[in-house]
Parts: structure tokens; sequence; C-alpha cells
């Protein structure tokens, strides 16, 4: 006998929180192990299990079971970290490329310009 099909779970906003019945199949589905690669079991010596997005909500992830998984809380905070850098990424290279960047100015007479100032007082060019 086979195990009935369960609908998968689809947040209605962004922010709903999966119900436990959700994370219980998330944590059952990955066999009890962390769900970044890592192999150590969840909730080892008392340690939390969080839930991330595979792709975070951020970067266009949806806030469904499919892309939901259970991780210790040290891996979670590497993935936050990484997520948070890459939307970072793309919003610079976005904004560069609508023309919308905004170079920071350069303080007259520092390396960054093309002349300088002698020490008798006359500029040249580098």
């Amino acid at each position: 006998m086979s195990a009935r099909s369960v609908p998968e779970w689809i947040g209605n906003r962004p922010e709903t929180v999966a119900p436990p019945r959700v994370k219980a199949r998330i944590i059952l589905a990955q066999e009890g192990v962390c769900g970044c690669g890592c192999g150590v079991r969840l909730g080892m010596a008392g340690e939390l299990i969080e839930f991330d997005h595979t792709q975070a909500l951020i970067n266009g992830g949806e806030n469904r079971e499919s892309n939901l998984r259970a991780l210790r809380k040290p891996c979670h905070r590497v993935k936050t970290s990484e997520d948070v850098a890459q939307k970072a990424t793309e919003a610079r290279k976005r904004n560069k490329h609508l023309g919308l960047h905004q170079p920071k100015g350069t303080i007259p007479g520092s390396k960054g310009t093309r002349w300088k100032r002698k020490v008798d007082g006359t500029v040249v060019p580098r």
C-alpha cells in the first residue's frame, strides 16, 4: 500500500511561515540530514533546525515547499550571507547598466586625479 499523495504547500505571502506538518515532511525527505550538503544530522547536540529557501525570496524564489530545505544554524548563516552578497552584486550591475551608478568623487590632488601639485606649488600632469 502506497502513501497517499499530499499537495505541495504554497505560502499565501512571502512572509508566511511553513506549518509544522510541512517542516516535518521536509526533514523526512532529507532523511534528517542538513540540506546544505555538509552531511551533519539535524538537531545534534540541541542545535536548532532552521528552514531556508533554496532560491532566496530576495533573489526571485517562491515561498513553497519545493523551495524549502532544513539547515543547521551555522549552515543557514553562511547561506544567507551568500544570498545577500548575490543580491548586492546583481543590484550593483543593474544600476551600472541603467546608468544609475554614481562614481565616487576623487579628492583634488590625490593619486586618483590626473594632476599632481609639486612642492613649489606648480601643477603638472601625472
